[in-house]
């Protein structure tokens, strides 16, 4: 049996004594945490995948394209985009009491689907303005989005938040992690950093086999909605939110959207 103790750093964690300190090191004054860490590794492995993809099937004119698209796309898209997409989708009436706390990002809550749409909203206007194919331009840019986003659910982990379900199997308890409340539950977090993961493997399988412009974007939206649809099962909703309807979580109803997008974009392209 595994058992973690972790505690409170952001929203949805339990009060309890980290196993894993969530500051990396600090220097001086200045502590770096985990978080910010991934952040920092998931934005410089996703651009240099980027510009080794683009050396294969030329999107960007140089560099130094790539490098803006990937500072206005994180600043805008997975920075801003992710907390706008949690104020709107989990958390709103709230927001809309405290209107003063929308921007106090150190006290937790991003959405992944509110910063893919500002992600790719971000996207669409940059291309244009750089006259670049913006079918071209998706296909690149979402090939390492699922290291990126894994990456990021390993450092939930530390933190302790988004964590999964009870455990309700004795068979399944070897899997259980106490994350403080005295109560085995999945570590979805893991659960979802391996399936993001899969993604990444499955685009770059995909982009190797030299597909028609657009299929890579479009199987992106499948794919991540589908695995998240999934793994959301393991994962514990939001306590405001709860689950909606038919015993479905926020996480899923987005994903399934996102499925849809993906497939009929799919079909379009085999048309």
């Amino acid at each position: 049996m595994i058992k973690f103790q972790l505690h409170h750093s952001k929203l949805r964690t339990f009060n309890s004594q980290h196993l894993i300190d969530p500051v990396a090191f600090s220097i001086g004054p200045l502590s770096v945490r985990w978080y910010g860490l991934a952040y920092a590794i998931a934005l410089l492995l996703s651009l240099f995948i980027i510009v080794k993809l683009n050396e294969k099937r030329p999107t960007f004119k140089n560099r130094e394209q790539i490098f803006d698209f990937g500072f206005w796309i994180f600043l805008l898209g997975v920075l801003l985009g992710g907390r706008l997409g949690y104020v709107l989708f989990y958390n709103l009436p709230f927001y809309l009491e405290n209107p003063g706390k929308i921007l106090a990002v150190w006290e937790g809550g991003m959405s992944f689907h509110g910063g893919m749409l500002a992600a790719i909203a971000t996207g669409y206007v940059l291309a244009g303005k750089l006259k670049l194919d913006r079918l071209k331009v998706f296909d690149l840019i979402v090939v390492p989005a699922g290291l990126a986003t894994g990456i990021g659910r390993l450092a939930n982990f530390v933190n302790g938040e988004l964590y999964g379900r009870v455990v309700g199997s004795p068979k399944w308890e070897w899997l259980g992690v106490d994350f403080g409340d005295g109560l085995l539950r999945y570590p979805s977090q893991l659960f979802q950093a391996a399936g993001e993961m899969s993604v990444f493997l499955i685009l770059l399988y995909i982009f190797s086999r030299n597909p028609k412009k657009g299929v890579l974007g479009f199987s992106y939206l499948a794919l991540y909605g589908g695995i998240r649809m999934i793994l959301e099962l393991w994962r514990e909703p939001d306590t405001q939110i709860g689950f909606l309807w038919g015993g479905l979580t926020m996480g899923q109803i987005l994903s399934a959207l996102m499925l849809i997008v993906g497939f009929i974009g799919l079909m379009r392209m085999r048309r």
